[in-house]
């Protein structure tokens, strides 16, 4: 009966402390000051030789407070709770109940310190998972009652209430602090980002009594971390953090928003984009507690916008600024064009404003200028022949920048310079594509405009003297010249002695693949060519004119200058040839060249025989390209009868009956004659000329003989025969001369 009553009473003074326990713990503020209280007024009140507190994080029991020396069951920490009998986080345990964990780590270290009683609690609200666990022991025998569990059981419910409300409570002191924090770092409209860094890394520093605080700002383009200025505390951190394919921060930043070690890195994120990250260290064996990562991590996501606002400021300062400096080279570039009229200085002042190398072409993409950035580089020969291989590519590309790659790291960028709706030059400067921000391309639109004038005013004076040239020209080649003593004069000013003797060449271009329904587009098309085979042509062929004339483009040459080369006109021919392909595969050119002049008055007519040769060679050799007058024979009078009713009678007694027959008998009779009088009546080289066996030909002449009522043998008649055929020829030439005018 007597140990009746002392239990009950012994159960009220458990009840009674652990009631008066709970209460008290709802008066502080940490879980350090709850779990602190709880192991000490445990000790304090039943003399237990060790009380500890054993908290679960990420799968593992880790000690937080303990009174006491158990050394053989705290060097089992931190353990994993695998290892653990599962019900010690759902209900009270003792040392004197059996319920089946004897292979349990935590039993085999209670039973290696030797406690003789001991009892676990677990920390939990009903039905909710145990934070963690309560770990009594006496190394005496103590007797534990049977109504002891239930009140530890609620006991432990009690205490894990007041964690919660503890941890409540330190978050929001952690955010009465991080908003300190945030007070004392507050952006002011125009602070520089210096000293936004200089706030937060500091206040990072100080609010986790770190050692040193340092911030990183991700560079876009660059793709790559660059550590920022100032910094807290002694720091000796990497300037620039290649990422490359490296996008994940934890594998670059160790513990990244990670507790437990001396150093955590935190990020700043602006609308789901990381912008940076703020690394925060310790001196070790310190470590960064879960109240220091809060801390840091509601100071990084308020200052975030913080980081962004300052560095979007700098940049519209950094942008202000370059607009102001465009305006005054624009300003002194515009005073450049009005003094100069080359290119020269030009060039010089906007390699010194946009610190890189300058070159200018023309339309054709041949150097007319340039300026390299370092006086000493040798790179502008390499340069013009990287522009050299690549012509034909920039030439047929339609926008207004191209990018020619010179090596693995440098570039060339080649603009086109237009004015009045056509391309006057190009201008090359050696930089990177993604280094033309908004602020240079404006100043490259400006430039380009520039050059552009310049250009205009050269080729005014040049248009002008061309069109003043191409009008003598044009009195020159006249039937009638009128006015010989102002064409004199002006040959004077040429430099040009219009009574030596001179040929005339004449060229015709023609594209295969020309669209008949925009004439004014391929005329305009053959003008450029012929602008671009008289610049390449004109240094090396000194001493020529080049002009037009009805549409026809025109070389006068020297007499004299002809002479040292026999082969001189198939030569310019070719010349001229593998230009216009350069430029177009399928443009073809074609070349008539005339006799030489006596006098002045012959220009007219070799002006024409020129024409003569061109027209015959187009229509009759046009694969041989290119034909002499003298070459012609009898065909230059043939060439010329007029009288188109005797040719037609002339052609219908000799040729129409063989040539009607052909086309209802499907028999090629008027070709085999052909070729039978151009072999001289030889059956042998007929029969090889037409790949026709000998029987055949035979049998084809005895047809030709019939229908002809003739003998095609007789020399008078061959004759006439062959002349039928010429006739037939030039009325041919003559009918697409005809649709040619039109």
């Amino acid at each position: 009966m007597l140990n009746v009553k002392k239990e009950k009473i012994l159960v009220e003074k458990i009840n009674n402390h652990l009631r008066k326990t709970a209460r008290q713990l709802l008066q502080f503020s940490t879980i350090d000051e709850t779990l602190h209280y709880l192991v000490g007024s445990f000790q304090k009140q039943f003399s237990c030789d060790y009380v500890g507190i054993l908290l679960r994080e990420n799968g593992l029991l880790t000690p937080s407070i303990k009174k006491g020396e158990a050394s053989q069951l705290e060097r089992l920490f931190p353990l994993s709770e695998d290892q653990c009998f599962v019900h010690l986080f759902h209900k009270a345990q003792n040392s004197v109940e059996d319920n089946g964990w004897k292979e349990c780590v935590l039993y085999e270290g209670l039973l290696a310190e030797d406690f003789q009683t001991w009892f676990t609690v677990p920390i939990r609200h009903d039905h909710e998972r145990s934070m963690g666990l309560c770990v009594i022991g006496f190394h005496s025998s103590v007797p534990l009652l049977q109504d002891a569990e239930k009140l530890f059981e609620e006991f432990g419910k009690d205490v894990a209430t007041a964690i919660d409300l503890a941890r409540s409570k330190e978050n929001e002191m952690i955010k009465i602090k991080g908003l300190q924090l945030l007070k004392e770092s507050a952006y002011k409209e125009g602070e520089a980002l210096e000293q936004v860094i200089g706030n937060i890394v500091e206040q990072a520093g100080k609010g986790t009594n770190a050692e040193k605080s340092y911030v990183y700002l991700y560079d876009e383009e660059a793709n790559c971390l660059l550590f920022q200025r100032p910094f807290f505390g002694n720091v000796y951190a990497a300037e620039l953090i290649e990422l490359k394919e490296q996008y994940n921060l934890k594998e670059i930043f160790p513990y990244f928003e990670q507790p437990g070690g001396p150093k955590v890195t935190l990020p700043f994120v602006v609308n789901l984009k990381t912008i940076g990250v703020l690394v925060v260290e310790k001196q070790e064996p310190q470590a960064f507690t879960q109240e220091n990562l809060q801390l840091l991590r509601f100071l990084s996501s308020h200052v975030s916008a913080l980081v962004e606002n300052a560095r979007l400021y700098k940049i519209e300062k950094e942008y202000k600024s370059r607009l102001e400096t465009v305006m005054n080279y624009q300003q002194n570039l515009l005073k450049q064009t009005i003094e100069e009229n080359g290119f020269t200085q030009i060039s010089t002042y906007l390699s010194r404003a946009i610190g890189t190398s300058v070159f200018l072409f023309d339309r054709f993409l041949r150097p007319i200028s340039h300026v390299m950035h370092d006086p000493k580089s040798k790179d502008a020969e390499n340069i013009f022949a990287c522009v050299e291989r690549e012509r034909k590519f920039l030439l047929q590309q339609k926008d207004m920048v191209c990018w020619v790659i010179l090596d693995d790291t440098d570039q060339l960028g080649v603009w086109k310079i237009v004015g009045g709706g056509e391309i006057l030059g190009y201008i090359g400067l050696t930089l990177r594509k993604d280094d033309v921000d908004l602020v240079l391309q404006m100043m490259l639109n400006f430039v380009r405009n520039v050059f552009a004038v310049q250009f205009i005013k050269q080729k005014l004076g040049f248009d002008v003297r061309e069109q003043v040239k191409e009008r003598f020209i044009a009195q020159l080649l006249d039937q009638k010249i009128e006015k010989v003593e102002k064409i004199i004069e002006y040959a004077t000013t040429l430099n040009w002695n219009l009574f030596d003797s001179h040929r005339i060449g004449v060229f015709s271009i023609r594209n295969r693949t020309e669209n008949k329904g925009n004439i004014l587009e391929s005329q305009a098309e053959k003008s450029w060519i012929w602008d671009y085979v008289r610049e390449r042509l004109s240094k090396s062929e000194e001493g020529i004119i080049f002009t037009r004339k009805d549409g026809y483009f025109l070389v006068i040459v020297p007499e004299s200058q002809e002479k040292s080369n026999k082969d001189y006109w198939s030569s310019l021919y070719l010349k001229v040839k593998k230009v216009i392909k350069g430029h177009r595969q399928t443009m073809d050119v074609f070349l008539g060249t005339s006799q030489t002049t006596s006098t002045v008055d012959d220009y007219y007519l070799v002006y024409k025989q020129g024409i003569q040769a061109l027209n015959i060679v187009m229509n009759r050799f046009p694969k041989k390209g290119f034909l002499s007058f003298d070459e012609l024979g009898s065909d230059t009078v043939l060439y010329y009868l007029s009288d188109q009713q005797a040719v037609t009678l002339f052609f219908k007694k000799y040729l129409e009956q063989l040539q009607k027959y052909g086309r209802e008998k499907n028999a090629d009779l008027f070709q085999t004659l052909r070729v039978y009088l151009q072999c001289k009546g030889n059956i042998k080289e007929t029969s090889e000329a037409l790949q026709i066996h000998r029987s055949s030909l035979k049998y084809r002449l005895e047809k030709i003989h019939d229908v002809l009522n003739m003998d095609i043998d007789d020399a008078e008649e061959r004759f006439n025969l062959m002349l039928a055929y010429k006739l037939f020829d030039y009325d041919v030439l003559r009918q697409g001369e005809g649709r040619n005018d039109d």
